[in-house]
């Protein structure tokens, strides 16, 4: 069983197997054979292990001989019976496809009788031809002779290289070197090969011919993944007779079509004269070609062995084309380079399982590509969010290899004595060498190209306020939400994921992560009267990550697309300790109170009415988000909607709680709340778990009947269907779709007690307990999209523009913490029809919700506060829970369609512009699009 992600037992028996393998590398693949079944029985973790232990062999961290004499051909024909075994995993079990792939590319295709052979027989008919029978020719006869090895490749090749520069013993080395093999490594082998190559010139046209059909044999044992080798393997190649024995190995018949030998000859002539673009289209097509076996699941014959392993090939010559192609990217045509990038993301995708977001980005690409080519409008700004996508999505694959590989790595390498530095970086390396490097090279050559293009800045400046501090850099801005910093401090923060508080004493955040600008995360900053910018530019990060420690004043442009860094003399000590924007007084205490900033929370009292529809929502019972939907009502245009709407007033918590069937659950809230007010926050694990204890003793409280009573009666009077089943938590005796209700309540009165909210009090002096949580109940409207508007644009504070932002289905993943950007745009408020898209949408997912249902909005007397950023502190919670799909940009007319764009972005624009009109002052508005295309306005609230 796995354990960490280590399959535990397949570790052991490959270590305990290891002594044997040792002794020549045809021990090492049969016992590979033998092995493979039990790893296979212990999944994906076991599959693992022995991808780890091949590549601990293909990086020479094992023996591979150990004075064991053993013949070429038994060599070949135990590769063969290990590679058709994982042949047959990579067909039948799709979600081992990837694991297995990594293990068949570190071992040679193998093969039976007189291929292996030929290796004895072809080098001792070079030496005879070509008079070179002493010297290091002969050492490597004794070396191939003995136990032949992936080694005798390149070291081929360096003899062919060796004789084209004349003998240059120069051009020998470097070619050794680059494959990682020294003199040292050379004097290891049973037989040493100590001596330096030496010809005279009428020997190199003999040798070069010789050598390279030589290459060939070496090729069809060793290198599996060798586009010339595996392309003859499939198409049929012959070898005449060496010591009697020719070579006849027949093509494929249903995969050597005219069609694959032309693809193939054009990939690899054009590979030759570097020509990447039609390498690579022939390369891909190619693949797709070999899809039909390639696949899980997919056509089989008795050679599927050798289809994969030219899919194998076809996958790293793309990567090598890629590689060797970077340094006259910056001069090919901006549409080639686009076409490029779109055949490195297709290479990914063959080869990668579950992989449909990366099919979901290249529909994508191709439409741009097309678009491009055609002059449309907006395609660089639009191509910058798929770039954005695939990014994420690389992250994403990364993080998958890094998590299954690296744990298995440390415990086997342990115990195998791997160097320490070749586990410190093995994972990292893996990734390196798989389809996602020529991707990732790509995007980052293509990036600068698109936001120029687009007329994109280096930056995105979200939160537009001049900040003086220290530079420090972290990874997480969650993970520090808790802490105080002493002096005031400009984070670089390389992961925000948009819900987290700013930390105290924090005057800035710089990040190359792209939270949305109206994410919770970016309203509090600007709120907060804190830095806020995404940097785009790569090197403008590096730059302010090299300068970490340092005091610098940052200054946002007016057009918020740059930020002026300047290095202040003196570092910490010049800026005297002020702490100014988020930060608050420095040496803060580490309890819960805090200097008063002029900010209070008016506490309130129970009004007598435990429910309540919604004409009777007032400011002494509900907070704003109901009494501003309730101000509206009948004020706006008939197609603005608004949803129905009953609520939970102020205080009818504390009077729940109250209630004798609740007592054990106060007492035990009484304890933790005072243990809260002298928590220490540096404790951060402490903190959290306290607040999660407080949070679950919410979530077991019960209703009381004049509560259950007067919801049903407010219901009933806002026509919302009453759940079915019993009230309350269903570990008290709740059922049915109520007792969903009743936990989605708890959850929103328990959400006073989340991280964020904690902090944020604390941070602005607030007494927390003063804080009263009413509940808005709704129906959830089936959206179809979802948008936020500031009618004040927050970036340049123009009162005369209104900026939104807009995701495929329900608003939670633009507020919260969902990776990816929202499409973006601007309008003016004297020209609402022509809205100007300012960012394409990159979120690969949207919530949905399918049915109908009931949603519980926090409502409390904490938010919309003059000088307090509350908005999205506390928790809105779903009866039934939303539903996570991948968006398809390419399918969905709000990105395909400009024309349905433009009408949609129009529509929200006016909503805003009526709702700022019939209050009277900027507003912050949530809504949405139903799949009937009617409008709706959920919440609104001050914009501050």
């Amino acid at each position: 069983g796995a354990s960490r992600g280590v399959a535990g037992g397949s570790v052991d028996r490959i270590c305990g197997a290891e002594p044997g393998a040792t002794k020549s590398l045809m021990h090492r693949y049969n016992t590979g054979s033998d092995l493979l079944p039990g790893c296979r029985a212990d999944g994906e973790a076991g599959l693992v292990a022995m991808a780890v232990w091949f590549r601990f062999m293909a990086l020479r961290q094992l023996v591979w001989n150990n004075d064991y004499n053993v013949k070429p051909r038994e060599i070949s024909a135990a590769q063969l019976k290990c590679t058709e075994q994982l042949a047959r995993v990579h067909r039948d079990d799709g979600s081992l496809r990837d694991v297995t792939r990594l293990i068949m590319a570190t071992i040679g295709r193998g093969g039976d009788g007189d291929v292996g052979q030929r290796i004895r027989d072809e080098i001792l008919a070079i030496q005879q031809t070509n008079r070179c029978k002493g010297g290091m020719m002969e050492e490597w006869h004794q070396k191939l002779h003995n136990n032949t090895s992936p080694d005798d490749v390149p070291i081929c090749e360096a003899l062919l290289k060796f004789i084209a520069a004349d003998c240059d013993m120069g051009a020998y080395w470097d070619h050794l070197h680059s494959n990682g093999i020294d003199a040292k490594r050379m004097a290891s082998y049973d037989r040493k090969i100590c001596s330096e190559p030496s010809f005279v010139r009428d020997q190199y046209e003999g040798l070069t011919r010789d050598l390279k059909e030589y290459l060939r044999t070496l090729k069809a044992v060793h290198s599996g993944a060798d586009l010339d080798s595996a392309a003859e393997n499939v198409l049929g190649y012959h070898q005449d007779k060496c010591k009697g024995k020719e070579i006849n190995v027949p093509p494929i018949t249903e995969v050597a079509t005219p069609r694959m030998r032309e693809l193939l000859h054009s990939a690899r002539g054009f590979r030759d004269v570097n020509e990447p673009l039609h390498s690579l289209e022939a390369m891909l097509e190619a693949r797709r070609e070999l899809w039909a076996w390639t696949r899980p699941g997919g056509s089989d014959n008795g050679r599927l062995k050798d289809i994969i392993y030219l899919d194998l090939a076809l996958e790293s010559a793309v990567r090598q084309v890629v590689e060797g192609s970077m340094g006259g990217m910056s001069s090919r045509a901006p549409v080639d380079v686009l076409k490029i990038t779109g055949l490195a993301l297709e290479n990914l995708a063959l080869s990668t399982g579950g992989n449909d977001e990366l099919v979901i980005c290249l529909r994508e690409w191709t439409g741009i590509v097309a678009t491009a080519m055609r002059g449309g409008n907006d395609w660089a700004l639009h191509a910058k969010a798929i770039t954005d996508r695939v990014q994420n999505a690389l992250g994403d694959c990364s993080g998958r290899y890094i998590g299954a590989l690296q744990a298995t790595a440390n415990e086997m390498g342990g115990k195998l004595g791997v160097d320490g530095h070749v586990l410190d970086i093995f994972s990292e390396e893996i990734v390196r060498g798989t389809a996602a490097a020529p991707l990732s090279q790509m995007l980052r050559a293509l990036d600068p190209v698109l936001r120029e293009m687009a007329h994109m800045g280096a930056w995105n400046i979200i939160s537009p306020v001049c900040a003086t501090g220290v530079v420090e850099v972290v990874d997480d801005l969650k993970g520090i939400q808790t802490k105080v910093f002493g002096v005031p401090t400009v984070l670089i923060v390389s992961r925000v994921g948009g819900e987290e508080d700013i930390p105290q004493g924090v005057v800035g955040v710089i990040t190359p992560d792209m939270p949305d600008i109206l994410s919770h995360v970016s309203v509090r900053a600007r709120n907060e009267g804190c830095l806020f910018a995404t940097v785009f530019d790569a090197g403008k990060l590096d730059e302010m990550q090299k300068i970490a420690g340092q005091a610098v004043r940052c200054t946002p442009s007016p057009s918020a697309d740059d930020l002026r860094v300047e290095v202040i003399a003196g570092g910490a000590a010049s800026l005297s300790g002020a702490v100014s924007g988020a930060g608050g007084g420095s040496g803060m205490s580490s309890g819960m109170s805090a200097p008063p900033r002029g900010v209070s929370i008016n506490r309130r009292k129970f009004a007598g009415r435990h429910a309540v529809p919604s004409p009777e929502f007032t400011g002494e019972i509900v907070g704003s988000k109901s009494r501003n939907l309730q101000e509206l009502r009948g004020r706006l245009p008939d197609w603005i909607n608004l949803p129905a709407s009953a609520a939970l007033p102020f205080c009818t918590f504390d009077v729940v709680l109250d209630s004798p069937d609740n007592a054990p659950i106060k007492l035990e809230l009484d304890k933790m709340k005072a243990e809260l007010r002298n928590v220490d926050f540096g404790n951060t694990h402490a903190f959290e778990q306290l607040l999660r204890n407080m949070r679950g003793a919410i979530q077991d409280v019960v209703p009381t009947d004049v509560l259950t009573n007067e919801m049903q009666q407010s219901f009933a009077a806002e026509r919302l269907d009453w759940p079915q089943g019993r009230l309350g938590p269903v570990s008290r005796g709740g059922t049915g779709d109520a007792a969903k209700a009743w936990a989605a309540i708890t959850t929103v009165w328990a959400s006073k007690y989340n991280e964020r909210a904690v902090l944020s009090c604390r941070k602005a002096g607030l007494t927390h307990e003063d804080v009263s949580m009413a509940v808005l109940c709704q129906p959830v409207v089936q959206a179809r999209y979802a948008f936020v508007l500031h009618t004040v644009n927050p970036q340049t504070q123009n009162s005369d523009e209104i900026y939104g932002e807009i995701v495929c289905g329900m608003g939670e993943s633009l507020v919260g913490n969902f990776a990816g950007r929202a499409m973006s745009f601007v309008a003016k408020k004297d020209d609402l029809t022509n809205p100007k898209v300012t960012g394409f949408p990159s979120k690969a997912n949207g919530l949905f919700t399918d049915d109908p249902t009931l949603i519980f909005r926090s409502d409390s007397n904490g938010e919309d506060l003059e000088g307090f950023a509350g908005a999205g502190l506390y928790d809105s919670i779903q009866m039934d829970e939303p539903h996570v799909r991948a968006v398809d940009y390419s399918q969905d007319p709000l990105v395909a369609d400009e024309q349905f764009r433009n009408q949609v972005l129009a529509a929200i624009a006016h909503a805003a512009y009526e709702v700022e009109k019939t209050l009277g002052s900027p507003q912050d508005i949530e809504g949405c699009i139903a799949a009937d295309g009617s409008l709706y306005v959920v919440q609104t609230r001050p914009q501050v």
